[in-house]
């Protein structure tokens, strides 16, 4: 931790969700824990963030949870861990709470090599987070982010985890269009469920600090 006036300031490492910029996700972030740093960073580059351990505390979002979930035990218990909009497993099939159909994923797969920006695009509607359409860096996907896009779809489409540390702390939404927050409720009792929340982070974040302020001395 690095201290001003005085006082440790704790240091965030987010790792983002599919698409979803990670300067964006810091923002959100700072708004939310405004006395912390927030850094953040695709889920490709998440192993290379990770061991550069320049961080007090771990938030995941969306696929972000998912490559922390799956990274679980190269990282230290004393290491606190936020996950919003956690996925255990991505597709319906799954049964693990997932609610798109891998049909749909693989469809979207296919339209993203075909027209990216359209294709990112719907999902910030589905999702929730058409506010990102506004940014300017949806007309910015080059072919390398693509391929890297591509890629992390196929972790949505392939990967799955069982179990969850118990020092661990998820929120989702009840309104969330990708996940069913009771059903992922009965894999981890502990998942905290938001009202009106859905897909996007804000409520989450809100909820997951009245949390963490209730429980830090």
């Amino acid at each position: 931790m690095a201290k001003n006036a005085g006082r440790e300031i704790v240091n965030w490492l987010w790792i983002s969700g599919w698409a979803v910029p990670p300067a964006w996700l810091a923002v959100q972030a700072q708004a939310a824990w405004p006395r912390e740093n927030h850094a953040a960073v695709t889920p490709m580059d998440a192993a290379q963030a990770l061991s550069a351990e320049k961080f007090d505390v771990l938030g995941g979002y969306s696929l972000g949870a998912l490559w922390l979930l799956r990274q679980a035990k190269a990282i230290p218990e004393n290491v606190p861990v936020v996950l919003l909009a956690p996925i255990l497993a991505f597709t319906e099939e799954s049964g693990c709470g997932g609610r798109v159909a891998r049909a749909q994923l693989q469809l979207q797969r296919r339209r993203l090599r075909a027209q990216p920006t359209a294709a990112i695009a719907d999902f910030f509607q589905r999702a929730g987070l058409a506010e990102l359409n506004e940014l300017p860096s949806i007309a910015e996907w080059n072919a390398p982010l693509t391929a890297a896009l591509n890629e992390e779809l196929g972790w949505l489409e392939d990967w799955s985890v069982s179990t969850v540390p118990k020092n661990w702390h998820g929120f989702i939404g009840d309104n969330d269009p990708l996940l069913d927050a009771l059903a992922l409720k009965k894999i981890w009792s502990s998942l905290h469920i938001v009202s009106g929340a859905t897909h996007a982070p804000g409520l989450l974040m809100a909820a997951a600090k009245k949390f963490l302020s209730n429980i830090t001395p």
